[in-house]
């Protein structure tokens, strides 16, 4: 336990000196990387271990930290996904889920194993904290033209206060949960059936990113312009948490998933 508290406070402590809009903030990265590292097969656990000399948790948001180095440019932007144009599926060829299809091209299959180990390790660094990313409501870019209901006149609030709807789902994690550590956290959410967690791994890429553009219509659903969370109704509160964390465990079963299958010398299909 004591480990698991002294890993929360590393990322807590790197989250401070974050920008604020960083999808589900230090706290919500970390859980989601734990609860990952537990459904992470003998092998994969090992090698993880092996390349990274750390837990999942420990590089959570890494790269946030380190996004405005010029050395890391070329990732910058891929921690979110904008949709197609009619709004229900993901571009595949910009944003988190480019690195990802990228990063599969580079390890999965057994690739890995010719690459450097410090290239492996900033690849998996990478795929920590942008998987989980791509899968927070406010991570999916869906045009206001669009859907022009989804466009701010009024703005969103906390406590009176005017705060951003990117804000609003990186703190949702943490909502409600004052002095949960990341051992708190994966007890109280990880409780995803065998069949569900089935579900959200099998299929493609391109069925994923279908996923992911559903949490982001719903993510604008429940929190429609003019919400200030502190105010909000309790039904309401609960369905924004229920989505979150649906979300959340979306992101780590499959950041499990993604990592098992790499370290199986396999790859998951795009299409």
């Amino acid at each position: 336990m004591r480990t698991k508290r002294l890993i929360l406070m590393l990322c807590l402590v790197v989250a401070m000196g974050l920008q604020s809009a960083m999808a589900w903030g230090g706290y919500g990265h970390c859980c989601i990387a734990y609860v990952a590292e537990q459904h992470l097969t003998p092998e994969a656990k090992e090698k993880c271990q092996h390349y990274l000399r750390h837990s999942l948790a420990y590089y959570a948001s890494w790269m946030d930290y380190w996004r405005g180095s010029l050395h890391f440019k070329s990732v910058n932007g891929g921690h979110s996904n904008k949709t197609t144009k009619d709004g229900y599926a993901i571009n595949m060829k910009k944003g988190a889920m480019s690195h990802l299809v990228r990063t599969l091209g580079e390890l999965g299959n057994g690739n890995y194993k010719n690459l450097p180990d410090s290239v492996v390790r900033q690849r998996l660094i990478n795929l920590i904290h942008y998987l989980p990313d791509m899968h927070c409501p406010s991570h999916v870019g869906i045009s206001k033209k669009t859907f022009p209901q989804y466009a701010s006149k009024k703005g969103f609030f906390r406590n009176g206060k005017s705060v951003n709807y990117h804000s609003l789902w990186d703190a949702a994690p943490a909502m409600g949960r004052k002095g949960w550590d990341i051992d708190d956290y994966a007890k109280a959410v990880d409780k995803v059936s065998r069949k569900q967690a089935k579900a959200w791994q099998s299929g493609t890429l391109v069925e994923w990113g279908r996923d992911i553009a559903k949490g982001g219509h719903l993510g604008y659903q429940l929190l429609p312009d003019g919400t200030d969370v502190t105010t909000m109704a309790k039904r309401d509160k609960k369905a924004m948490m229920d989505h979150c964390d649906k979300m959340a465990m979306m992101g780590a079963y499959r950041l499990a998933y993604v990592l098992n299958t790499i370290f199986a010398d396999k790859t998951i299909k795009t299409k």
